[in-house]
């Protein structure tokens, strides 16, 4: 029991450790997206054509993954939990679908 807490504990830290280490590359590249959006590697040659809004989306859209994926890690054992029970469910469900079918085959005999 000690050991398979420790191995989820390690599972956790190593999760939490790769989100905060694609905080830094989240920053970097939209930084990166918005100089060349705004033109200033190429003199607004090809950034001209790239529509205002596409930085906020590419910026938008990858925070809320990271939020999302934040979540994930931190309450993630919840949302696993839930998950699981609601899949055993829904096999327990099948499993008795298909019993009541092949009884009603059986009782056509």
């Amino acid at each position: 029991m000690e050991h398979s807490n420790y191995t989820e504990a390690a599972k956790r830290v190593k999760k939490l450790k790769n989100f905060y280490n694609s905080i830094p590359v989240y920053i970097v590249v939209c930084l990166a997206y918005f100089a060349f959006c705004a033109g200033l590697f190429d003199d607004g040659a090809i950034s001209s054509y790239i529509p205002w809004w596409s930085p906020v989306i590419m910026a938008s859209c990858w925070g809320m993954g990271l939020l999302i994926y934040y979540f994930y890690i931190t309450r993630g054992s919840k949302i696993e939990y839930k998950y699981k029970k609601w899949e055993q469910r829904k096999i327990k469900e099948y499993l008795e679908q298909e019993e009541e079918k092949s009884s009603s085959i059986n009782n056509w005999d």
